[in-house]
């Protein structure tokens, strides 16, 4: 497993990989580890959402928001809200900076992230300060995705073994009978 700092999760387009990612991080999570970032989450979780909604989990404060236009229900498709993306990409850059966290997660570094704009800086200022970062790349961006990371990004089935593997080799994973202690803040790595 590679020691690089960034981890692409690399998906057939329309095939998020949301299960994976979260069985991946669920100990983490249960621990009480500080992550930022965002999870995608399914549409069904907020009623009276459209089918093709897209919800992300703030990884930070666990809100959940729709990232889509809300356009009824008779809407064809969805359309990004670019003003929220811009401002939930905000709020994860100032959690690296302010809440310490252990790994960032970006859902998906998608057409807005590949043009320069979404989570890019968040991925940029976490490399900066040397955390661990976890990103969904769709196969139609994984040429602008190699040219944005480079050769700092190592690139992941779409299985939560090999997430669960490149955490490992970060000391990212917790173990049961050290959830109790990763919550105190004595984190051990995971035995190898």
């Amino acid at each position: 497993m590679s020691n690089q700092l960034i981890a692409a999760v690399v998906y057939a387009d329309g095939v998020y990989p949301d299960q994976a990612i979260e069985r991946a991080l669920e100990p983490m999570r249960e621990a009480g580890l500080p992550l930022a970032g965002v999870l995608q989450r399914a549409a069904d979780e907020l009623p009276g959402r459209h089918p093709c909604d897209l919800l992300i989990e703030d990884l930070a404060s666990g809100e959940v928001v729709a990232l889509a236009e809300h356009r009824g229900k008779e809407a064809r498709g969805c359309r990004l809200d670019v003003s929220l993306l811009t401002e939930v990409a905000d709020a994860v850059l100032t959690s690296l900076q302010t809440d310490s966290p252990r790994l960032l997660v970006v859902n998906k570094f998608g057409k807005i992230e590949a043009d320069g704009g979404g989570m890019r800086d968040a991925i940029a200022e976490a490399v900066d300060l040397g955390i661990p970062v976890l990103v969904g790349v769709p196969a139609r961006n994984l040429d602008r995705w190699r040219a944005f990371a480079g050769p700092l990004a190592v690139e992941l089935a779409p299985r939560a073994d090999a997430i669960t593997g490149w955490l490992q080799a970060h000391a990212l994973t917790v173990e049961p009978d050290t959830r109790s202690a990763a919550v105190a803040g004595t984190i051990r790595p995971a035995a190898r």
